[in-house]
């Protein structure tokens, strides 16, 4: 595959799309953000911005035109446009994809007991399905990369709450997970956007740690003293619980899934199941030189609790 300098990406604007664009821009390629076109423009100086509904193919294909990479960057509920963009991409001739992954493993063959990664399974359907009929035309990558755990942390989203200074501990608090630096991802595109036929339609794995819930207490009491409290979560009956609140939800037509507890409940399961089922640990599939070792995590979990 020639070599890739412009890069078209979709969802700029949020905390992954600003990460991925500062990422680009730094490593010299020529970037293009498509909104829509009722969404706030994206405004950077170094950046092209062009405009068009995710459901678009007409307008998709054009503003696709002379670029050679697409990056989905966007809410996993736009994944649902997964066909129409593919088919946009294929026309303009895009010669990558890049997936709205940069999360948990999609691509586990347990996941969908879990349901909340179905738009995404459906998505990624659709994709190889394009992909297929364009008999190579384009190709495709996914990138996997775990919990964002610093963004986690500063914004009250992870299992360390450095307010309260409190650490959430699901199970026994011996099961790993991997977790990244949000800049990782950023890291991760550019690695597959300079040897794209090296990921060439496959998931790709990185992280940054593979650590879990009581190595991470240690690691808070020696950077950054006692007074920690650690609150239990028994996972007996966990998923079971969430699945029923799924079905209730179901039953009053609720929507936005993204944002109410039983998505986050599911996500935890996907996350610290006490067998790994779902590949919360996937440090066995992660690129060769990919990984930030322990003396890395400490400094970095110290500057975040300070």
């Amino acid at each position: 595959m020639a070599t890739i300098t412009k890069v078209a990406i979709l969802g700029a604007s949020g905390t992954l799309g600003k990460t991925l664009v500062a990422a680009l821009l730094q490593n010299g390629f020529v970037v293009t953000a498509i909104g829509r076109p009722n969404s706030k423009p994206f405004d950077h100086a170094s950046v092209t911005y062009k405009t068009s509904e995710y459901d678009d193919l007409a307008g998709l294909t054009v503003a696709f035109e002379n670029q050679q990479a697409v990056i989905e960057a966007f809410n996993p509920a736009a994944a649902s446009n997964q066909g129409v963009i593919a088919q946009a991409a294929i026309v303009a001739g895009v010669k990558h994809l890049i997936t709205p992954d940069f999360s948990s493993d999609t691509f586990n063959p347990y996941v969908d007991d879990l349901l909340i990664f179905e738009p995404k399974r459906q998505a990624q359907r659709a994709l190889e399905a394009a992909v297929e009929r364009s008999a190579g035309a384009i190709s495709w990558t996914a990138i996997i990369v775990g919990a964002w755990y610093d963004w986690a942390i500063e914004n009250g989203q992870f299992w360390i709450d450095k307010e309260s200074r409190t650490i959430t501990r699901f199970g026994s608090g011996n099961q790993k997970t991997s977790i990244s630096r949000l800049s990782l991802c950023g890291d991760a595109v550019v690695a597959v956007l300079r040897s794209p036929d090296q990921y060439r339609n496959r998931p790709a794995y990185f992280q940054s740690h593979s650590v879990s819930t009581n190595e991470l207490a240690s690691i808070l009491k020696e950077v950054s003293g006692d007074g920690w409290n650690i609150v239990d979560i028994p996972l007996k009956g966990f998923v079971e619980k969430a699945k029923a609140l799924w079905d209730k939800d179901s039953k009053d037509n609720v929507k936005d899934r993204l944002s109410t507890e039983v998505y986050r409940m599911l996500g935890t399961s996907a996350l610290f199941d006490e067998e790994n089922h779902y590949d919360g640990d996937f440090s066995r599939m992660v690129e060769p030189g990919w990984g930030e070792g322990l003396d890395a995590l400490k400094e970095r979990i110290a500057r975040l609790v300070e």
